[in-house]
C-alpha cells in the first residue's frame, strides 16, 4: 500500500498533462500512487495518460461532471494512501514537494491539512507571479508556531477564521490525511466554484494547518477556466459557499465579513447584469446586496436599472464625454 496518493481530476488537458505527470513522477519521495479521473475529456488527454507504463498511475474515465468536486471525490474514495494530495492536470509539481509535506505532517500528528507556497505561470509556462502567497496579507498574519524548518502550525481557529476574509490555499499545495476526510466529508457537489474554500474551512472546525512557505508548485493560469469567468456566472456558487461557511463555529466579526462578502458579490453580480443591459436580473441583484448590506452603490445602481435602457446609455455617453 502506498504511503501517500496523488488525486488528479483532469478535463480537457492533454497540452499539460504530460508536464504535470513528469513533476510527479520526478519527486524525491517515491511511495506514492498516482489516480487520474479523466472527467469525460474529448482532446486526446485519455492517450497522453495511457502512453505512462508506470504502476503508480491509476487512470479511470468517467462522463463530464462539469465541476472538479465530483472527479475529487472519486478518486479520495480510490485512494489507498494515508495521506492524499489534491493536484490539478495542468500544475506542475517542484522538487521535494512530497518529501516536506509528508516530513511536516509526521512532525505535527495533530494537524490535518498541509499547504505549500505557489507560483503562477501562464500557458506558456512564462511565471506571471513567482510567490503568491509570499505577500499574502491574511495568511501573513495569522498566528503561527514553528513545527520545524520552514514549516509552521496554524491553529483550527486561527485557520477558520482567516478563511472567513479570504482564500490563501492553493489546490494543488494541499496534502490531506486520509481520515480527515472520514471526520469532515468530501468535497460539497452542489457548489459549482469555490467548493475547495468550502473544504478547508470544513477541515478548519476540528484540525490544525501546517503552512510551508516554500514554493513547491506552479499554478497555472489559462483563459476560460472557471475562475476567470465572469462574475454573473460565478457569484451563485460563491454565495452558497459563503453562507455555508457561516455555519461553523466562527468569531463573531467573521460572520459579519461573511455578510459583507456576501453583499459585495450580489452588487458584483448586479452590475455584471447592468452592464449588459439585463435590468431585471440586476436589479433583484442589487435589491439581495441592499437588504444584507445597505449600501449606497447597491441603491444608486438598483435606481438606474428602473431606467429605459436608452436613458442608461445616453447617461454613460455623457459620463464618457464628460471624462475625456
Amino acid at each position: 500500500m502506498p504511503k501517500a496518493s496523488v488525486i488528479i481530476p483532469a478535463y480537457n488537458t492533454a497540452g499539460y498533462i504530460e508536464q504535470t505527470l513528469d513533476s510527479i513522477l520526478a519527486q524525491s519521495y517515491s511511495d506514492f500512487e498516482i489516480i487520474i479521473i479523466d472527467d469525460g475529456s474529448t482532446d486526446g488527454t485519455a492517450d497522453k495518460v495511457k502512453a505512462y507504463s508506470d504502476s503508480r498511475i491509476r487512470y479511470y474515465y468517467q462522463a463530464n461532471s462539469g465541476r472538479p468536486s465530483g472527479p475529487r471525490n472519486k478518486a479520495i474514495n480510490l485512494a489507498q494512501g494515508e495521506v492524499i494530495f489534491i493536484f490539478d492536470s495542468d500544475d506542475v509539481m517542484l522538487p521535494n514537494k512530497i518529501k516536506a509535506s509528508m516530513e511536516a505532517l509526521d512532525a505535527a500528528p495533530e494537524a490535518g491539512m498541509v499547504f505549500t507556497g505557489f507560483c503562477c505561470v501562464g500557458e506558456d509556462n512564462a511565471v506571471i507571479n513567482p510567490s503568491f502567497l509570499g505577500n499574502y496579507h491574511t495568511l501573513n498574519n495569522l498566528p503561527k508556531s514553528a513545527v520545524m524548518r520552514d514549516a509552521w502550525l496554524i491553529r483550527s481557529s486561527e485557520a477558520a477564521a482567516g478563511l472567513a476574509y479570504s482564500n490563501f490555499v492553493g489546490t494543488s499545495g494541499v496534502a490531506i490525511r486520509r481520515r480527515v476526510f472520514d471526520k469532515v466529508g468530501f468535497f460539497d457537489t452542489d457548489v459549482r466554484n469555490a467548493d475547495d474554500k468550502l473544504m478547508w474551512s470544513a477541515i478548519a472546525d476540528h484540525y490544525d494547518f501546517i503552512y510551508i512557505p516554500t514554493v513547491y508548485h506552479q499554478y497555472r493560469v489559462r483563459q476560460g477556466s472557471i475562475s476567470l469567468r465572469n462574475i454573473a456566472e460565478r457569484a451563485d456558487g460563491i454565495i452558497t459557499v459563503l453562507r455555508k461557511m457561516k455555519e461553523y463555529d466562527l468569531p463573531r466579526h467573521c460572520y459579519k465579513e461573511l455578510d459583507r462578502q456576501i453583499s459585495r458579490k450580489y452588487f458584483e453580480q448586479g452590475y455584471d447584469y447592468f452592464r449588459r443591459y439585463e435590468f431585471l436580473r440586476a436589479r433583484e441583484s442589487f435589491k439581495k446586496s441592499f437588504s444584507i448590506r445597505p449600501g449606497k452603490d447597491s441603491l444608486w445602481y438598483g435606481l438606474l436599472s428602473l431606467l429605459p435602457i436608452a436613458m442608461v446609455k445616453k447617461l454613460k455617453h455623457c459620463k464618457s464625454a464628460i471624462r475625456v
